[in-house]
């Protein structure tokens, strides 16, 4: 069939539907429906309905800019706060650079939820930080929020530990208890960062704010102040759940993190206690069960990692094989449709730092690009 060699299966993102067509776009016998650069007037009901396409080669191009965008932008935001000064320059740049990832999480959602995880660094508090922005982002936008608040959310989350970049990171690599003095400092942490963004110019208030009260919790029993209910500011309501869950699945060591699953269950246990339960919810919704950049099993017995996300809601629609079923790695990478017999998800799976070292994952995403 024409479909399978020359065009890719395609979803429309929200900013597709309110700006030009960027690319020319198929149906499943490879008619023409829009033309590249057409804006859609009464169509994305029609368009909605029915499998979509694009492409191969424009996807693959696509996709490749995308993701080059995302590891520049990561890239650009270790150096920024490698350097922070609170001078305004700082803070403009910090500005620029989280108008940029809302811009980016709003059309490519799941790429970016799932190099969040991967993307290179030695620094796993950048990639932590960097991490929970993007979550947080995609919480407010779930959440019904205008972009003004998912601005508020990238700055925040960029920016909520940026009095412990340093020092996390020495603590980080050894892998130790807290001490007593350090245990005091994680929890300065808060109010010594949102200092910090105070002698900058150009923070306004939400973005203080939700930096000095991420870590409060629901019940008055988190820190830095102990504050209680409709007292935290709900920016920092996202952050505190979109900086829990990035703690439970992305932690520095690969066999000690959790599954999402397992993370949403032990989450639930706090829901109102330091969560709040609107905001929880649409963390539940958004991420589901195997988001964006998960390693799974398949029934074919390979070892594939999530790429896409359905249209629809956050049920897992395509993965890239990257191990064989008896574990060799994959000569070339191939994009499985989960929803075709055969590919269904068996259950999660580790991959070790020697099987990770076989394969670039900016290789794998360029590769999969639907």
């Amino acid at each position: 069939m024409e479909t399978q060699s020359s065009l890719q299966p395609c979803y429309l993102t929200p900013e597709m539907l309110r700006s030009p067509m960027p690319f020319d776009l198929f149906n499943g016998k490879g008619a023409l429906l829009i033309r590249k650069g057409s804006q859609l007037q009464d169509d994305a009901g029609f368009l909605l309905s029915q499998p979509l396409y694009r492409p191969r080669e424009d996807s693959e191009n696509d996709f490749q800019q995308r993701l080059q965008q995302l590891e520049d932008l990561y890239g650009h935001y270790g150096k920024l706060m490698a350097a922070w000064s609170c001078r305004e320059g700082d803070v403009l740049e910090l500005r620029r650079l989280a108008g940029d990832l809302v811009h980016l999480c709003g059309s490519y959602s799941d790429l970016c939820v799932a190099m969040a995880s991967h993307l290179d660094g030695k620094s796993h508090a950048i990639k932590h930080s960097f991490a929970t922005a993007v979550v947080a982002v995609l919480i407010g936008d779930a959440l019904g929020w205008n972009l003004r608040r998912q601005h508020t959310l990238a700055r925040a989350g960029l920016t909520m530990d940026l009095s412990l970049f340093s020092v996390e990171d020495e603590k980080t690599g050894t892998r130790r208890p807290l001490t007593e003095d350090e245990r005091d400092d994680a929890h300065k942490h808060p109010e010594q960062s949102a200092a910090l963004l105070l002698r900058s110019p150009c923070v306004d208030l939400d973005w203080f704010a939700a930096v000095d009260q991420h870590h409060e919790n629901l019940d008055g029993t988190g820190y830095p102040v102990g504050l209680k209910g409709s007292d935290i500011s709900p920016e920092a309501r996202v952050l505190r759940v979109a900086d829990a869950w990035c703690t439970a699945v992305l932690l520095p060591s690969g066999q000690s993190r959790k599954t999402p699953r397992d993370a949403i269950q032990a989450m639930r246990r706090y829901i109102g206690i330091r969560f709040d339960p609107k905001v929880f919810q649409a963390l539940k919704r958004l991420m589901g069960t195997y988001p964006p950049g998960t390693f799974v099993r398949l029934a074919n017995r390979e070892t594939a990692i999530v790429m896409r996300w359905d249209r629809h809601g956050s049920l897992p629609r395509y993965a890239t094989s990257v191990l064989t079923p008896t574990g060799e790695a994959a000569r070339e990478f191939k994009v499985r449709p989960l929803t075709e017999r055969g590919y269904g998800i068996r259950n999660y799976t580790y991959l070790d730092m020697a099987q990770m070292a076989r394969f670039s994952l900016s290789r794998i995403w360029a590769a999969g690009a639907v």
